[in-house]
């Protein structure tokens, strides 16, 4: 997918550059995210520098653990978030985060109701779709 829009998903300001190009530390990050399975992935996102640094989490690429709280979580009990450029860098985000992330993004409307939020595939059942994929269907 092609970024027309060069303004942060979350801030709303102008990025001068997404990441990988020359644009030192103006670079904006461009990101993808996906709930649970690659072919539901968004590949526009595009945050600039300060806001990703915000909203990314400490670091904390735990598989199966939600990246904020360090909840459990499977694979379609998540939202997949990483930069465009680093499919090793997947981070997940339990639901409430994953809404949280979610409802920042200017690109989002209407905005979720925190209260009865669902990922689309996470259903009753989800634990045992997880364990019949292959360890390719995880990634970001």
């Amino acid at each position: 997918m092609t970024v027309w829009d060069m303004h942060c998903d979350m801030c709303g300001r102008l990025v001068p550059a997404p990441s990988g190009a020359a644009g030192g530390p103006l670079a904006g990050v461009r990101f993808v995210y996906h709930p649970g399975s690659p072919s539901m992935r968004d590949d526009s996102g595009l945050a600039c520098r300060s806001c990703w640094t915000e909203a990314a989490p400490a670091a904390r690429m735990d598989p199966g653990h939600c990246a904020v709280c360090a909840a459990p979580v499977t694979r379609v009990s998540s939202l997949h978030v990483r930069p465009f450029d680093s499919p090793d860098a997947t981070w997940q985000l339990c639901e409430p985060h994953a809404v949280e992330f979610l409802n920042r993004l200017r690109t989002v409307q209407p905005k979720f109701d925190p209260v009865g939020f669902r990922l689309p595939l996470h259903t009753e059942d989800a634990p045992s779709q997880d364990r019949q994929n292959g360890p390719g269907e995880n990634e970001g």
